[in-house]
């Protein structure tokens, strides 16, 4: 038998000379070690965090492809909100006022392209509308406009002009009574507020205001993208300063009886990839010093002595620091996912202190001069170390076949930090061990070595002494967990990788709130060679979807057509009113009825003139409507540029489809997909459900393909370190069955999996091999030894694998501190899986081992 100082074989010897060296060259090695840390400090630096939720996703999935094109395209995405709050029963004209100003002080910032806050005077909308208002008229509306020329309706109209004009109201609304006193407006009206979707309009002065007259809004397009950090700190700031000047002078231009100047907010993506950033770092540094601080202190617990927190300490930072100092070296940008890597870290490379540590103490408390002790911690148990470091950061790098852009980082990245940990481990421990023992020589003094096992050795020896029921118990919480997979469910909402607390979705929901918009929509992509074609779909589309309202499958659809009604719509207009027009319906007749009538109720007919030329222009037109009759008058262009934008050598409309709350929320109506399909090729549906259903497909087979891969590259490792097996699929046992038990609590306590923490079973492979492997590889040392003496030896190492799972919970569970709904799921999911795993390890395991028939004795 080969002395337990001497191990055999290449790796061993290797760790053997590691250790020596660590042990003679103390001094240099911690030296080396201060100036790594000092340079990485100094890359950590040129971090940057990226806030884009749907840089998260598979960049080639055709489902995000359509999705993100469509955002990027019709830009969605790309504006800031400015909320300007009204006081209950406050007047509205000075916050109208306030609004008009700080419209005009934004307008001249050159990082905002454009600035939108009112859509017009209404006035002015009439008068370039009104000729074409009929064109807007589907076949009722155009029944009530012949209803209206009528003779006797005519003379009702008058007659009720009349009365209008003399009532105390009439003052505000005299223009635009005279500009339209037919009330066709009314179509034309409705039709352009319809095409700012929920987004209320104020008719008598064009603001943007909520049906409850509780906000008023301005729309503002800044010309970079919300992700150029500097460029979206520096928008929001000068933003932010525009606001508070306008705020100053409230009080002596709204007059003394206006109350204190009203809040205002701002919103939208801008502030929400800000707002990320921020709680992306935050996380990252929360979770880091959160993680790492409970972490020590649970290691004093365990280890009774103060100074020991070094050795905790700067092997663990040290590999923290490398790791992220080269990312950032790298140019590294960090996800959300990615931002719990120093967490992940914190919990896993602590294991490697602790492992060898442990084994360290238990030597010494054998006797064993320091020396020895640190040969059997470096060699012996540092063989375990590496296959365990080796096999976690195999089964982290299996996310490499992931198409999920951040988790894939966050496995790449964490595979790196793991063997950064392990290898700052296997060098500084030894160092730090051996510069602490020479300190105690030179004192004549002996470090207090002690271990606090958590019970652990106790669940082992007692798992040892009755193996049978141990293992039947374990069998039967097997078959329950199995029976409990089924109700374990699948949160496919993308919406929980977005954090709480954003300020941006804050008022995004508080618009939504108060304008009666969800902000929540499907979109039907339409495509075709010219304007005429997409507009053709856009109309057939917004038909085709009428009956979905109707039935209560979606809550409103929202197309160009309210701008613009299609090519074949307008002609089948510009027929009627040719027909109406050979049956009698004479437009100067019309204006002659109409006039007579005004004589009659005491009007005088020339200050209704304008607005007569336009009714005659109107009930002449032979002529539809264009997107450069719209584009004309300024901010409609991009009323139109919502619906309708060129795209390479043809043109794309989208029509917004609404569905009502809490309603279809992972995939799309059927019906939706029928109409899709009948429309086809031109047109494709997208939004957040549909992204969602082709995700949730996706999500399974990489995590199941993430899985089964590092499960073959652990088993592989695990081989070739044993070279048996046997020893092999032990080292798998508790890993396999601890997967199970963490998917059967899961299922018990109504736990569902999302696109995140289903990949926590790829990254327990990697957490709980590393148990098997510590009490396998220390079983394999005492082999042939007596009874007493193995069970002595798995109890000790049972106590190093409790603490290495309690540090893991601890580093996971600094997660649940994240703003980011999906990660909090990661850090408690894989709390379970390390408590399983850990459990079996230390008592299913010794319990079959010790029934071996060469190893009873």
């Amino acid at each position: 038998m080969i002395p337990e100082n001497r191990p055999s074989g290449a790796l061993s010897r290797w760790l053997l000379g590691l250790a020596h060296f660590a042990e003679r060259r103390h001094r240099a090695v911690l030296l080396v070690v201060l100036v790594v840390m000092a340079v990485a400090v100094g890359l950590l630096t040129r971090i940057r965090f990226d806030p884009d939720v749907l840089g998260l996703l598979p960049p080639d999935d055709p489902e995000v492809q359509t999705f993100r094109h469509t955002l990027e395209l019709f830009g969605a995405l790309d504006l800031l909100l400015v909320v300007v709050r009204v006081p209950e029963d406050a007047p509205l004209a000075p916050h109208q006022d306030l609004v008009d100003r700080l419209g005009r002080t934004l307008e001249g910032m050159d990082d905002l392209e454009w600035v939108e806050y009112r859509l017009g005077d209404p006035e002015d909308l009439l008068r370039a509308f009104y000729p074409r208002a009929l064109l807007y008229l589907d076949a009722e509306d155009r029944d009530e406009v012949l209803r209206r020329l009528e003779p006797e309706a005519l003379e009702a109209r008058a007659e009720a002009l009349r009365r209008q004009l003399t009532t105390p109201q009439a003052v505000v609304a005299k223009n635009l009574v005279r500009l339209d006193p037919l009330g066709m407006s009314e179509i034309f009206l409705r039709r352009l507020g319809e095409g700012r979707g929920d987004l209320g309009i104020d008719w008598a002065s064009g603001h943007y205001l909520s049906r409850d007259r509780r906000l008023l809004l301005l729309l503002a397009k800044p010309e970079g993208a919300a992700q150029d950090v500097e460029f979206t700190r520096r928008l929001v700031s000068d933003v932010e300063a525009a606001v508070e000047s306008v705020r100053g002078d409230w009080p002596e231009r709204a007059g003394p009886d206006a109350g204190p100047a009203p809040e205002v907010a701002l919103g939208g993506t801008y502030l929400t990839a800000l707002d990320d950033t921020e709680l992306i770092r935050g996380d990252f540094l929360v979770n880091a010093f959160t993680s790492m601080g409970v972490v020590l202190l649970l290691f004093l617990f365990a280890f009774r002595r103060l100074g020991l927190l070094v050795y905790a300490f700067l092997p663990l930072t040290c590999g923290l620091m490398v790791t992220f100092g080269a990312a950032g070296g790298l140019g590294g940008v960090l996800s959300a996912p990615s931002s719990a890597c120093a967490a992940l870290l914190v919990g896993l490379g602590i294991d490697f202190v602790i492992v060898s540590y442990g084994r360290y103490v238990e030597e010494r408390r054998r006797g064993v001069p320091a020396e020895q002790a640190l040969v059997s911690m470096t060699g012996s148990c540092g063989r375990a170390v590496v296959v365990g470091g080796v096999t976690s950061a195999a089964t982290f790098l299996a996310f490499a076949v992931t198409d999920f852009t951040g988790l894939r980082q966050m496995g790449l990245l964490t595979a790196a930090g793991i063997l950064a940990c392990m290898v700052s481990v296997l060098v500084v421990l030894p160092a730090l061990l051996a510069w602490s023992e020479s300190r105690h020589r030179q004192r004549d003094t002996v470090p207090n070595l002690y271990v606090h096992g958590f019970g652990a050795h106790r669940l082992v020896r007692a798992s040892m002494a009755h193996p049978k029921r141990v293992l039947a118990v374990g069998l039967t919480l097997t078959a329950a967990a199995l029976v409990l997979l089924p109700r374990l469910g699948f949160e496919s909402a993308i919406q929980n990788m977005r954090p709480e607390g954003n300020r941006g979705i804050l008022v995004q929901e508080e618009v939504a709130h108060h304008f009666g918009s969800n902000f929540r929509y499907m979109m039907m992509v339409l495509s075709g060679d010219t304007q005429a074609e997409a507009l053709d779909l856009a109309s057939e589309t917004a038909q085709g979807a009428a009956p979905l309202v109707a039935d209560g499958e979606l809550y409103r659809v929202d197309s160009i057509a309210s701008l613009l009604p299609s090519p074949s719509r307008q002609r089948e207009v510009l027929d009627w009113l040719a027909d109406a027009r050979g049956s009698g319906l004479d437009p100067d007749a019309v204006r002659g009825r109409f006039e007579r009538a005004l004589e009659a109720n005491g009007l005088r007919p020339a200050a209704f003139a304008e607005s007569l030329d336009l009714l005659v222009e109107a009930l002449s037109a032979t002529e539809p409507v264009g997107i450069a009759d719209l584009e004309a008058l300024g901010g409609s262009k991009r009323l139109v540029e919502r619906y309708l934008r060129p795209d390479g050598d043809g043109f794309k409309s989208v029509v917004y489809l609404y569905p009502p709350v809490d309603k279809w929320r992972r995939e799309p109506p059927p019906a939706l997909e029928v109409l899709e399909a009948r429309l086809g090729p031109g047109a494709e549906l997208t939004g957040v459900n549909v992204v969602s259903r082709a995700l949730r497909r996706q999500v399974w087979i990489d995590a199941v393909l993430a899985a089964v891969l590092g499960t073959l590259m652990v088993a592989i490792l695990l081989w070739f370190d044993y070279r048996r097996i046997r020893d092999t699929v032990l080292s798998l046992v508790p890993l396999a069955v601890g997967i199970v038990w963490m998917l059967g609590v899961m299922a018990a306590l109504g736990i569902d999996l999302n696109f995140m923490n289903v990949f926590v079973t790829t990254m327990i492979i990697g957490i709980g091999v590393d148990y098997g492997v510590h009490m396998l590889h220390r079983h394999r040392e005492l082999r042939g030894r007596g009874l007493e003496e193995r069970v002595a030896g798995l109890a000790e190492t049972g106590r190093a694998i409790v603490m290495a799972a309690v540090t893991t919970c601890v580093g996971f569970g600094s997660l649940a501190l994240s703003h980011y709904p999906g990660i909090r799921s990661i850090g408690f999911v894989a709390i379970l899986g390390a408590v399983s795993t850990a459990l079996v390890a230390i008592t299913l395991l010794p319990a079959f081992l010790v029934l071996e028939p060469r190893d009873r004795g």
